[in-house]
């Protein structure tokens, strides 16, 4: 199939060429006729004796047949057919016709001594341009077979062989016998190797032309499949699950690799067994088999070593722990990578086809690229998975006690257990800010465990997002007007609903807002608005004229527990979840966030916010 592509492409791209080529021979041929009657009106005027009847005879055949190539052409381009033989005849027909009237002029204006003798090489320049190598020598020995039956009928007194020179005045000369042998041989010489430096020349540049062609495919499929690898990688971006992660990958590496099966093989804890994890395009029977002991599998023991396995045609029993089911499956072909994350293999990844020989280096390349994506991916996830029931363990057990200890203090400070001097009221507050810090970062790091805990999401529904943040404006006002900052709120009317839940929405406004009036200092000034971008997304912005960023700690702002050290300075509370909470919830609702800031200037975050009416177009 690639041959019959390749060979189909070659000829589209040197039939266009050629195409154009005849086509640009027409026009060059009117020029011809207009420059030859010119020549021949000139010649009469100067009393010059050639034979003009003869000559403008030729002129008006040359006129009459490029009007019928003229019509051809533009039959042949409304046409448009698919091989090159029909070009290759047009092109045959304008140069042998071109060649007999080139002919009769020079029998006319002086045999071999003729003036036209010269544009012979022009119609052998444009068959090696045109026509294949044997075409372009077969019109050039033709020339000189024409040409060398003149030098034969020449002493017989058949032609008179007069020509031009030009010189201080135009006149006629006689050449003998054994000046035009010499003439010829030199003539002949000359288009000989005129004819092999053209053909030489043509036959490299359409061999460049098929490695271009050639590379050109290549580029394309590498694109194609590039572009399809970085849909998928997005696809499996978005899975919170494992299963959901390796279904999505093999479902989507059998259609980039045009192949009718995938699977994914993990290691058990022990590295003894495999197991099939995900499948696409594989029976249910094929799947059910018992787990794969390494040991006993050539195979998937040599990949799981690391290294690359490709069978281009499954003859040999030796191969499997169990042959006879792979081959019901009708699995001739495959390919088979580890699924590897530095040094530590998770399993194996593999590609069945049906055919033998399916699979060329190029696939193994881009296999071995997909394959390390995948198990990146998956070991990602895995890993955030973990983290977030640690998180989530963590927190829960240290809820408890913190709470039992901030009880205990709230009686020592109210005296039920007896009245504290001055130096243990102030021992007592302290540790009462301390677990109060504790109890805030606990209380994060349950909202930010709940939110990447898929089985715990709620689905979406239209929200008034306008509507949740004026409910929250009097409680942030009354805090802004207690430190003497300015406190400005804008909301657009009329807003477009969001598809999410009030409790992300009031996450975001709650982190950003409290943020702002935190870290600006009294005399300053914050901006809270909700815009519209567009039908599609609503902007949520809050501007302070705070303490800023620091331009190095901007990339940072996300990653959990992360304070910049100017914020640390100005407020010791803090857990450092507030904006890797807000980043996580609006990755939930498929929104963006981002932030510029200034030392002593302030800071600017922008969050925009799909509304229901993306989600329903998409």
């Amino acid at each position: 199939m690639d041959i019959i592509n390749d060979t189909i492409k070659q000829q589209i791209f040197f039939r266009k060429e050629l195409r154009e080529r005849v086509y640009w021979f027409i026009k060059l041929r009117w020029v011809a006729a207009v420059i030859g009657l010119a020549g021949l009106a000139a010649a009469r005027l100067m009393g010059l004796t050639l034979p003009l009847g003869p000559l403008v005879g030729i002129v008006l055949f040359i006129i009459g047949y490029n009007i019928i190539f003229l019509l051809v052409g533009r039959r042949l381009l409304s046409t448009r057919p698919t091989e090159v033989r029909p070009y290759h005849i047009f092109a045959h027909v304008q140069i042998s016709l071109d060649i007999i009237s080139l002919f009769l002029m020079i029998m006319f204006t002086g045999g071999l001594a003729s003036p036209l003798l010269i544009f012979v090489i022009f119609h052998i320049v444009l068959a090696g341009m045109l026509l294949s190598p044997v075409s372009c020598f077969g019109y050039t020995f033709m020339v000189l077979l024409a040409l060398g039956a003149l030098l034969l009928i020449n002493p017989q007194g058949l032609l008179h062989l007069e020509t031009i020179r030009i010189g201080s005045h135009f006149f006629f000369h006689q050449l003998q016998h054994h000046e035009l042998i010499i003439s010829y041989l030199i003539f002949a010489m000359a288009l000989v190797v005129a004819a092999y430096l053209i053909t030489s020349v043509k036959v490299t540049l359409r061999a460049k032309g098929r490695e271009l062609l050639h590379i050109s495919k290549q580029l394309d499929i590498s694109n194609t499949k590039l572009l399809a690898l970085y849909e998928m990688i997005k696809e499996i971006g978005t899975k919170t699950r494992l299963q959901e992660l390796m279904d999505s990958a093999t479902h989507s590496a059998a259609r980039i690799m045009g192949v009718k099966a995938c699977s994914i093989k993990l290691l058990d804890k022990d590295k003894k067994y495999l197991e099939f994890a995900s499948s696409y395009g594989l029976s249910q029977e094929f799947v059910a088999i018992d787990r794969i002991e390494v040991d006993k599998s050539t195979i998937n023991r040599q990949i799981i070593e690391g290294s690359l396995y490709s069978i281009g045609n499954l003859d040999e029993e030796d191969y499997f722990q169990y042959p006879n089911d792979v081959r019901k499956e009708g699995v001739v072909s495959m390919l088979c990578l580890p699924l590897r994350v530095g040094h530590k293999t998770l399993g194996v990844f593999c590609v069945y086809s049906g055919e033998s020989n399916y699979f060329s280096a190029r696939d193994a390349d881009f296999f071995s690229l997909m394959t390390d994506l995948i198990a990146l991916a998956m070991e990602e996830l895995s890993q955030s998975t973990a983290k977030t029931w640690f998180l989530n363990k963590t927190a829960h057990q240290l809820r408890s006690p913190v709470s039992a200890v901030m009880s205990m203090l709230y009686l020592l400070t109210k005296g039920y257990l007896g009245s504290l001097t001055v130096q243990q009221q102030e021992t007592v507050a302290r540790c009462e800010k301390r677990l109060s810090i504790l109890r805030d970062t606990i209380n994060d790091l349950l909202k930010l465990a709940s939110e990447n805990d898929e089985s715990r999401r709620q689905p979406f529904h239209p929200v008034n997002a306008a509507a949740t943040l004026q409910a929250m404006i009097p409680i942030y006002l009354n805090q802004a007007e207690q430190k003497g900052l300015i406190f400005e709120v804008r909301v657009a009317a009329e807003l477009p609903q969001v598809l999410g839940l009030e409790r992300l929405l009031d996450e975001i406004f709650t982190n950003l807002i409290s943020n702002a009036i935190k870290y600006t200092a009294a005399g300053g000034r914050v901006l809270v608005s909700l815009s519209r971008e567009s039908t599609e997304k609503i902007v949520f912005k809050v501007e302070d004229t705070g303490i800023g960023i620091p331009e190095s700690d901007l990339n940072r702002l996300f990653a959990e527990f992360f304070r910049a050290e100017n914020a640390r300075s100005m407020v010791e509370e803090g857990t450092g979840l507030g904006l890797a909470i807000v980043k996580e919830v609006l990755d939930q609702m498929n929104g963006t966030i981002e932030v510029t800031s200034q030392i002593g200037r302030g800071t600017t975050v922008i969050c925009l916010i799909p509304t229901r009416y993306q989600h329903v177009i998409s």
